[in-house]
């Protein structure tokens, strides 16, 4: 009989230039320590052409990112798979570091009784089982958890040891979709669940988790039927109640309207009239625009319980828990408000660009915030209040000097030199106004508007910021004293407020304050030509006369988003 000839085993396969190009990939990553990086093409190269030098990489990325389970599998596999292809220096490391990390790691093996559960150790994925019969992870304690769709969560804890083994067993136990039943009575019944007989008393079994109605019946008898909510995993009994023994309950009310609730549950329109089991019971009955009736019966076997209910119109309609309020009385109110503000500041640059000798000047409006408070007296539906409020705002505006001297000598600072000009303008105060409020009302919701004059109060500060462009790096900072001014108010406010209780409601609306930084006080730097810009080392320094600043003028009108609360009557 011949001998079949022995077949040569398959050439390894051969490597690619883009496998070539995917190592030295790899290799420039590990070069730089991107570890991670590193890893990801070694893996990408052994996949496409496995060879000694994507695996030793692999390993080594791994054991420096810390992987030491992984590490020690990888390195393994290089010194199981490749050994006879590894360099003398190689195989050194290999052998060091299979020793190394015996001594870190340990076997760990979780055999599951269930196929296609989700098999996590310390939060990392080990796939579906049946999982690897042993896998290598660090020394110390580790969280198994176990998951299936349709079964209870594994959960356990084991102690691996230096290069020893620990055995997780994990049986996988159907999550209960059902609960228990037992039904008992005082004398032989058929049991009824959800209407179809199921057997005789005394009766148990498992039912479906939801609302289930038992009830019992036999020649001479019938049971009351009794409502039941089971979850899965619970166990209920129930006890049957013979009609022969059952208690009565009759309610009616006097006009023959309302909803009648029996222990929470709608039994009839204007009148009910049943057997019920004895024991305690809730009778409730509703009707719009009525108050609600409750009341609890304790019956006892064969009691008859009757009520007549007369239902009492509500006196005054409740609107998400919040009745109408009489408009009388003390009120206040407080609240926090943007402001925006309008029309300008009224700065030197916004009024005199030109005149400064400048190029051009940007400058955008102010910006604050506020927070005010109030108090008052109302009257259906207009009240008067007291008003205080502080606030402060701020903005920076920009001039550009071009160097080219102006035709007019009475233009000051001069053109020169070349140079760009940050002036930051910052305004706290505060104001007081008397106002008058008025406000009307829907349900929950409240409208109201208010508005009053009185009187503001302004401090102003300036800082100017001033760089030279013609290359010698010439800076200057000038700040002046700072200024303050009062004048006239006025303010206005219009909101909706919801209100969450009979004195407490949450405002959200608008508010305007204006007042004028030209009617008293001083809004404007006296002029100077004491602050100069500083030349480069070993030169002389330039003066540059500084102008009066007006810091701002004329109306300023801020109006801005507000939320508050406002409280009684």
């Amino acid at each position: 009989m011949p001998v079949a000839a022995q077949q040569p085993p398959p050439p390894p396969p051969a490597v690619t230039a883009s496998d070539k190009a995917e190592l030295g990939a790899a290799d420039k990553a590990a070069k730089a320590k991107d570890w991670a990086g590193a890893l990801a093409r070694y893996q990408a190269a052994a996949r496409a052409t496995p060879s000694p030098q994507a695996q030793l990489g692999a390993a080594n990325a791994l054991y420096q990112l810390g992987r030491l389970g992984e590490a020690y599998e990888a390195y393994d596999e290089a010194q199981r798979d490749y050994g006879a292809k590894l360099s003398g220096g190689e195989k050194g490391l290999v052998a060091a570091r299979l020793k190394e990390l015996a001594g870190k790691t340990g076997w760990l093996s979780v055999r599951v009784n269930e196929t296609g559960a989700q098999v996590d150790v310390d939060t990392q994925s080990l796939g579906t089982s049946p999982v690897p019969a042993l896998v290598r992870v660090p020394v110390g304690t580790h969280d198994v958890k176990i998951t299936k769709p349709g079964f209870v969560t594994f959960a356990n804890r084991a102690e691996v040891t230096a290069d020893g083994k620990a055995v997780v067993d994990a049986t996988m136990a159907r999550e209960a979709t059902a609960g228990h039943v037992s039904v008992q009575a005082t004398e032989p019944l058929r049991v009824m669940v959800d209407g179809v007989d199921v057997g005789g008393t005394p009766w148990e079994g498992d039912l479906p988790a939801g609302a289930h109605e038992i009830a019992g019946r036999s020649s001479t008898a019938n049971a009351l039927p009794q409502k039941i909510t089971l979850n899965a995993g619970d166990r209920t009994t129930v006890s049957l109640v013979v009609a022969e023994t059952a208690a009565h309950l009759q309610v009616r009310t006097s006009d023959g309207k309302g909803v009648i609730y029996v222990d929470g549950a709608v039994k009839a329109e204007g009148a009910f009239a049943a057997d019920v089991s004895p024991g305690q019971h809730t009778v409730a009955v509703t009707r719009e625009g009525y108050e609600r009736f409750d009341k609890t019966f304790t019956l006892a076997p064969h009691e008859t319980a009757a009520e007549t209910v007369t239902l009492t119109p509500v006196a005054a309609q409740v609107t998400s828990g919040t009745a109408e309020r009489a408009f009388e009385g003390i009120y206040g109110g407080l609240g926090l408000t943007g402001l925006f503000g309008v029309g300008g500041q009224g700065t030197e640059l916004e009024t005199g660009c030109a005149t400064l000798g400048a190029t051009s000047c940007q400058t955008p409006n102010p910006l604050g915030g506020g927070a005010f408070g109030y108090v008052g007296w109302t009257w259906n539906p207009v009240g008067f209040e007291l008003l205080l409020g502080g606030s402060g705002d701020t903005v920076q505006q920009t001039a550009h000097f071009s160097g080219n001297a102006p035709s007019s000598s009475t233009a000051l600072p001069i053109s020169t030199p070349a140079r760009d000009e940050k002036f930051t303008f910052a305004r706290f105060g505060g104001l007081a106004a008397l106002r008058v409020r008025a406000s009307f009302q829907t349900g929950p919701i409240r409208g109201t508007f208010a508005g009053g004059l009185g009187f503001a109060y302004k401090e102003m500060i300036m800082k100017r910021d001033a760089t030279a462009t013609d290359g010698s790096g010439r800076k200057n900072t000038y700040v002046p004293d700072s200024l303050a001014y009062s004048s006239p108010a006025i303010t206005l406010e219009g909101a909706a407020q919801l209100r969450v209780s009979q004195t407490v409601a949450i405002a959200l609306g608008l508010e305007v304050w204006a007042d004028n930084a030209s009617v008293w006080g001083n809004n404007a730097s006296p002029p100077s030509v004491q602050h100069n810009f500083l030349l480069a080392r070993n030169s002389t320094p330039a003066q540059i006369p500084t102008p009066q600043y007006h810091f701002a003028s004329g109306s300023q009108i801020f109006l801005g988003p507000f939320l508050g609360m406002q409280f009684g009557p």
